[in-house]
């Protein structure tokens, strides 16, 4: 993948994750009114485990699908790439359907035993039905990625975030009574869901139908006498492998998906104990179940969404990084995964400088006008430092998978999970807020100084 390849994918997806999170800030501002900050606390705390499920089922596997797409469309293998392509969607839609299936009947237990509130059982059992539906379309996504043409995956994702903003509208002028809470949200996620795979589907065939197109009007170029012939020959070729060739092209997926799955799936499992642990740590400091619970959804719904509004580029960049620096890695060019470190970690610096600066002079009034949370806006101002330090982690994580190396990225994840831990269970009951904080710069810290290790150590700089 070359220099211009990625700077044109980072940019597109730039562009449609900005759009797609101004529309989540509004949607935020929105919900924040409409359902209050408590509400938005019991819908932030579902989401925990709504994400594992989703590391469960399909990040391993769409991350996999992207890096292995690239692999063999450069290769000019497309037979491979779309085989990769649909045993992905079948393992992974049967995966979803089964934990779907499971959260679902123990929904009760979850919300009493993990969660520690009852409410959440009924926005478990709603936001379950969105599961297949996130695994299909991101097997979609991600594929449009391998194949270099990210703007669909963008695409996808602002048509989502349109469809959930306008669902929570219209339902909330549906509701009978005055009191609106958190279902009328979940409710809202499940139709952006199931929408925005649907037109993933309608775009994914689109597309299909214009590369078939293309393929015969070059056909008919080359020999007018044989397009039937030539046609029918590439669909079959494309369509048909060997046994052997299937095993095996299996096996290299699966060398690949299981330990990205596994390490996505560690990592949220300590990213859903810190986000249980928080409320219940923060009502020892406040004595207070509500104040608690509203605490935890100004960090959670709109602190942490500002900080990492900017990490849209980052992001981005980092999506594009993972299939560059794995084809770099295979063709032994350290040089270009060198290049692109020290790149990525001046870039990611200056943007978190300009964001930490811009957080500290603005975050505080625009909390206040735009969420009527002046309390937000002080979180915002004491997490803002963190911006550079959670920038550059992203990418150098993109790094590491690129390299082969995916299992002491995880590593390093679960020192820095395991250090915020310890500081919410053991000093947030006694400092609150500003434990927490401190607790985030010395994870933050700590996980990008052991990543710069690793990377060193693969290839001298």
């Amino acid at each position: 993948m070359s220099k211009r390849t990625i700077l044109k994918g980072t940019l597109i997806l730039t562009v449609a994750g900005i759009a797609t999170k101004l529309l989540g800030f509004y949607n935020r501002i929105f919900l924040t009114r409409l359902i209050g900050v408590i509400e938005l606390g019991k819908y932030q705390l579902v989401f925990p485990i709504y994400m594992f499920v989703f590391a469960f089922c399909s990040q391993g596997i769409a991350t996999t699908l992207t890096k292995q797409v690239s692999y063999y469309i450069g290769r000019k293998n497309e037979e491979k790439a779309d085989y990769i392509f649909r045993i992905s969607i079948l393992i992974s839609v049967s995966l979803s359907l089964i934990l779907a299936s499971i959260i679902y009947g123990a929904s009760d237990f979850i919300s009493l035993t993990l969660l520690k509130n009852t409410d959440c059982g009924a926005l478990l059992r709603i936001i379950t039905l969105a599961i297949p539906f996130v695994a299909l379309k991101s097997c979609i996504n991600f594929y449009f990625i391998g194949i270099d043409k990210p703007m669909f995956h963008g695409l996808s994702h602002f048509i989502e975030q349109v469809i959930r903003i306008g669902s929570a509208y219209i339902l909330s002028l549906c509701v009978i009574t005055e009191k609106v809470n958190a279902q009328l949200a979940v409710i809202a996620v499940v139709i952006g869901e199931i929408s925005a795979t649907f037109i993933a589907i309608i775009i994914y065939y689109v597309n299909k139908h214009s590369e078939n197109t293309t393929r015969i009007i070059g056909d008919n170029k080359q020999n007018e006498n044989k397009i039937n012939n030539k046609v029918f020959h590439s669909k079959t070729t494309n369509q048909k492998l060997s046994l052997q060739e299937k095993q095996k092209t299996l096996r290299y997926f699966a060398n690949d998906a299981i330990p990205i799955t596994i390490n996505n799936l560690i990592l949220t499992l300590f990213s859903t104990f810190e986000a249980i642990i928080m409320p219940a740590m923060l009502y020892y400091y406040y004595n207070d179940s509500d104040m608690a619970l509203e605490t935890f959804g100004i960090i959670t719904g709109i602190v942490i969404p500002f900080i990492l509004f900017p990490a849209t580029i980052t992001t981005s960049l980092s999506t594009m990084l993972l299939p560059a620096v794995s084809y770099a890695n295979a063709q032994h060019d350290t040089r270009t995964i060198n290049k692109a470190l020290k790149n990525c970690i001046l870039f990611c610096i200056l943007l978190g400088l300009c964001a930490s600066a811009g957080f500290l002079l603005l975050g505080e009034p625009i909390c206040t006008f735009a969420f009527k949370s002046k309390e937000a806006g002080i979180l915002l101002r004491k997490l803002c430092l963190l911006c550079p330090l959670i920038y550059t982690s992203g990418n150098l994580t993109a790094i590491l998978n690129g390299i082969d190396k995916s299992f002491f990225a995880l590593i390093c994840n679960i020192i820095s999970i395991s250090i915020r831990i310890a500081f919410i269970f053991l000093l947030v009951p006694h400092y609150g807020l500003n434990a927490y904080a401190m607790g985030m710069f010395v994870s933050y810290t700590t996980i990008n100084l052991l990543m710069l290790l690793g990377i060193r150590n693969f290839k001298a700089l």
